[in-house]
């Protein structure tokens, strides 16, 4: 009975550490893009920098990827959170 406790608890324990690895590793940046340009309509073109960077936004920590997207329109900067691939924040660039 001792065995099976200690089995369980082991399988258990990789288990977790498994799903908790998931949970922290850096999305595929090409994923993260593709993900954005379905946001924006008639998209030109689009390009991410796959270097993972590090940023503060009000007091909280992340690492994040940088990128922008062309529209027919306009054009915008864009910085995605790299574990999770969400939207952080958008930037229209204005040309003159």
């Amino acid at each position: 009975m001792k065995l099976r406790s200690i089995i369980a608890g082991t399988t258990l324990i990789l288990i977790a550490g498994y799903f908790f690895s998931l949970r922290y590793q850096l999305k595929n940046p090409a994923k993260v893009l593709a993900e954005i340009k379905q946001q924006y309509t008639d998209v030109e073109g689009a390009y991410i920098d796959y270097t993972p960077e590090n940023y503060k936004k009000l007091g909280l920590e992340t690492t994040i990827y940088r990128g922008g997207v062309i529209t027919a329109t306009s054009e915008y900067d864009f910085i995605a959170d790299a574990y999770s691939g969400e939207l952080i924040d958008t930037t229209e660039i204005t040309t003159v």
